[in-house]
Formats: C-alpha cells, structure tokens, sequence
C-alpha cells in the first residue's frame, strides 16, 4: 500500500494531537472542566455551556434587540431604543450581556488566542441564522478599529465575528469598505447621555460603489446605546448603501454599561 505525504501528514498531526491532549487535557474556558464530552459544535466550550450561551429565550425588540416583556410591540422600538435616532433597521444578538455570556465574552476580548471570541461568533451564527436569513444582506461589515488601537490589541472581536457570519451565511465579508477616520474615547468611559458625540462623523466610507443599493449587516461585539453601529450605519448609507442591520453577540443594557 503506498501512502501519500498528505496522508502520512494528517496521522502525524492527529497523533501529536491525541498525545497532546492526553499530556494536556482540553477543559472548557468557562466552567474548567475537561472536554470529556466535548460539545457536537465546533466551539472551544464543552456541551452544557455551548446550551447555555444559547439559551436565553423571551422576547426581543426587533429594533434593538433587547429583552422585552410578552406582547410588546416593538416595530418603532422599545423603552432602551424609542428615544433614540438608530440608523439601522433591525438588530439581533446572541443573549443579554450577563451572566456566563457576560463572562464568557469578557474573558473571550482579552484573550491571547482568537479561539474563544471565535466560538462565541459561531453560537451567535447558529442562534440567528434564521432571523439573519431572512434579512437578505448582500455584504456583511464589521465595525473597524482605529489603527492606534490595533497596535496593543491582539485582534479584533469585530472582525472575528463578521467572518463566521460570512461563513454562516455565504455573504461576503469586507474588512476594508469602513474606516475608523478619528480616535474616539472607550464607549465604556463616557456617559450614556455623551455617547452619540463621541462617536459623532468617526468613520469614514471607501470604495462607496461597492455598497451602493446594498444591504449591510454591520457586526460589532457589543450594543449598548447603539451609538457606535448608528454612526457607522450613517456614514454606510449616506455613502449609497440601501439599508443597515446590526448584529453582535451582546446586548448591553443601559444600567450594566
């Protein structure tokens, strides 16, 4: 029997792999257990916590995707969003940001490795895929950093998530049509009230033909006020595209931000 250099490559690298974890068991980043039974999606957590980060139910304001009480019509909003002027239309998220979601993503940020803040994009791609489905976007864009911010930064979250919703979806991903024109102030250390300033003509549109009569789905972490994604969803339209849709994997509530 001949064997080919790829074959004898890939039982290398399954036997390093089964040697590696026999030396170093693999343990779930949240609850530490070790993946005995890792979980049937292709995440870093074990089975009970991939559930569980899927698992919020109820209902959600279909503007700004946060938790709303049975029967609550929320085509023009909810109380978190009604106030305010959101350029998006729609936003969907993965839970609320608390409890081991919260924990979840906070460790997920600061991580070395991209693994954890890519799995929590999968769940988010599973958990909305029928509701992004049917939104129809033709181009998906992640909400870009400031260059100073990706010098001490090892990734961006944003990034991360808007390519496996490219992946989910079969939609392009386009890292390069939104620019970060100005450094803006961490959103976490302004006021709720201050926030839309901050953000107020930070980004800039490139290549506006691409997008032109699009609808986009801008990605971002987090949403708390909405400011960030609003801004951008401005400067999106204002540059041709059709319509604006946000999705992220944590719905911030005003009073946890």
């Amino acid at each position: 029997m001949s064997w080919s250099a790829e074959t004898v490559l890939n039982s290398l690298s399954s036997t390093a792999q089964s040697l590696l974890d026999f030396a170093i068991p693999p343990f779930c980043p949240l609850c530490r257990d070790v993946l005995a039974e890792p979980s049937d999606l292709p995440v870093c957590f074990c089975h009970a916590c991939s559930v569980e980060l899927c698992g919020q139910t109820g209902d959600r304001c279909l503007r700004c995707s946060a938790s709303v009480g049975p029967f609550s019509d929320t085509q023009r909003g909810c109380v978190h969003c009604r106030s305010r002027t959101l350029r998006f239309r729609s936003a969907v998220c993965l839970g609320m940001y608390s409890g081991h979601l919260r924990q979840a993503l906070l460790a997920a940020k600061w991580s070395f490795s991209s693994v954890q803040i890519q799995s929590l994009a999968r769940l988010l791609a599973l958990h909305t895929s029928q509701q992004l489905g049917a939104v129809r976007v033709d181009r998906i864009i992640p909400i870009p950093q400031h260059w100073r911010q990706r010098l001490w930064r090892h990734f961006n979250p944003a990034w991360l998530t808007a390519q496996q919703l490219s992946d989910s979806l079969g939609v392009p991903c386009d890292i390069h049509i939104l620019r970060k024109s100005r450094r803006t102030r961490p959103q976490k250390r302004v006021s709720v009230r201050q926030r839309f300033e901050n953000q107020k003509q930070s980004f800039v549109v490139r290549d506006a033909e691409v997008i032109r009569g699009q609808r986009l789905l801008i990605v971002d972490d987090v949403l708390t006020t909405g400011a960030t994604c609003s801004e951008a969803a401005a400067a999106l339209l204002k540059a041709g595209a059709a319509e604006c849709h946000v999705a992220v994997i944590a719905r911030v509530l005003d009073h946890s931000a």
